[in-house]
């Protein structure tokens, strides 16, 4: 698989739109030093769990990043396809992107935009976490403070607008993608922005019947 991002090109930037985006996060030459770390970091990660970055070239007005290819599609098109998962095949699913998640926070690195849509799963069933466009280097003593991810899938610290240090950001989010895999849907959901935003901030889940007292307990723990 190969994913292209394009290079800033100085000559032009004055003139676009883009230069003056209400946004200061989102110019070409911030998209461009996420590409540039992006893939700094998958070049350093090696788990069966992450999807792996074989090359990267920079060639003309693009950067190409040449990565593992896995067969299998998207987890969210598993679920579509199969519905909700049974708590053992889940159980198997969440214990791989928990182990990559750990490899990650342990060599000081957070995901922060973990969602359904960027897991990956072989024809083996086995994980694949992609896309670290939003990730980053996190040091206990250096405190984080961009908004990233789905918001769907967003932790209430980021929705508040509070620093944090980064591997709590990605737990709520993990604790989401639990949930879609054993319930087929999200936990949190309205068709008002504010309403969401407010359930999210609460940490109000309502479990299905159907779900074990331990996995309730477990994502309890998560969410």
């Amino acid at each position: 698989a190969v994913k292209i991002m394009p290079k800033v090109n100085l000559n032009s930037i004055a003139a676009t739109s883009e230069a003056k985006s209400k946004d200061p996060k989102d110019t070409p030459r911030e998209r461009e030093q996420r590409t540039i770390r992006e893939m700094a970091i998958m070049h350093l990660l090696r788990h069966p769990n992450i999807c792996q970055l074989k090359e990267w070239v920079v060639h003309g007005d693009h950067y190409y990043m040449f990565l593992e290819y896995i067969e299998g599609g998207q987890l969210l098109d598993y679920i579509i396809s199969h519905g909700k998962l049974r708590e053992k095949l889940a159980r198997k699913f969440a214990r791989q992107i928990v182990s990559a998640l750990d490899y990650c926070h342990r060599n000081s690195i957070v995901h922060r935009d973990l969602k359904i849509e960027n897991i990956l799963i072989t024809n083996h069933e086995e994980i694949k976490i992609i896309d670290f466009g939003l990730s980053n280097i996190y040091s206990p003593s250096r405190l984080l403070n961009t908004f990233c991810g789905s918001l769907y899938f967003a932790a209430p610290e980021l929705l508040q607008a509070r620093n944090y240090t980064g591997p709590e950001v990605d737990v709520w989010s993990f604790g989401v993608v639990l949930y879609v895999l054993v319930c087929g849907r999200v936990p949190f959901d309205d068709t008002s922005l504010p309403a969401l935003h407010q359930k999210i901030k609460s940490g109000h889940v309502e479990y299905p019947d159907h779900l074990s007292k331990g996995k309730e307990r477990d994502m309890m723990s998560l969410l």
